[in-house]
């Protein structure tokens, strides 16, 4: 049997609801990965980051205030390292920077920029001196409904990330409403918030150890076994 046979993954195209906050999440679209270093893949990314490009302009266009963006950047100092990975994303390399076709990105309004040391974006939003969450408070303070996730790698940082949003989804994390207070707006939070992946908007590496192709199809299957959404095409309503 093949790996499509023995792992299923469903793309369906998605309409973003018009009354709700729409979160765009860009991971890892930095140089350490898309340009140059010991895990970049520019063969692959750069395309991705071209997409990714597109994607956020139409978005822009179409929704307006209404779309808020979170771009996480992995960024390490040298002296600190990320096991089991080779040095990568070294402040003052370059290689912690966003990709020269994103750099725009910065001075847009409605972008906030999220400096991560580890793969899981979810763990490195966490403010280690309060404990605050960058991710779960930028949720909360947009009302975001829709979050769609897009970036690199695949089975790596976009799959962590992923996969601790749908838990934190449902732990009440990414809604301001009190379970005993205000149950039913609680409950609809937790109902009406919906995690989606782009499946064209991500991206993942090629190597002798690493087939592209299968640990892509992996990653998209583990998101949506945990409750992701897969979109094969996003579909935004006019006037929207």
């Amino acid at each position: 049997m093949s790996l499509h046979d023995l792992l299923p993954v469903t793309l369906s195209p998605i309409t973003l609801r018009p009354d709700v906050g729409v979160g765009l999440i860009i991971v890892d679209a930095g140089v350490a990965f898309t340009r140059q270093g010991a895990l970049s893949d520019p063969t692959h990314m750069i395309p991705m980051v071209r997409r990714i490009d597109a994607l956020t302009r139409r978005l822009q266009a179409a929704l307006g205030a209404r779309l808020q963006v979170l771009c996480f950047l992995d960024t390490h100092h040298a002296d600190i390292p990320e096991p089991p990975y080779p040095t990568h994303g070294v402040i003052g390399t370059g290689e912690e920077l966003m990709d020269p076709l994103l750099t725009w990105l910065e001075a847009a309004p409605g972008v906030l920029i999220v400096k991560k040391d580890c793969i899981n974006g979810f763990v490195g939003a966490i403010d280690r001196a309060t404990g605050e969450n960058a991710l779960c408070e930028w949720v909360k303070r947009h009302g975001l409904k829709e979050l769609l996730v897009v970036g690199d790698c695949t089975d790596i940082c976009v799959s962590d990330l992923v996969v601790s949003m749908l838990s934190a989804r449902n732990h009440g994390l990414l809604t301001d409403a009190s379970p005993e207070a205000e149950r039913s707006r609680y409950v609809a939070d937790i109902v009406n918030t919906r995690v989606l992946v782009l499946s064209e908007g991500c991206e993942t590496f090629d190597a002798p150890f690493h087939n592209r192709e299968a640990a892509h199809h992996v990653g998209l299957w583990v998101m949506a076994s945990r409750g992701a959404v897969l979109v094969s095409e996003l579909q935004i309503q006019e006037g929207v």
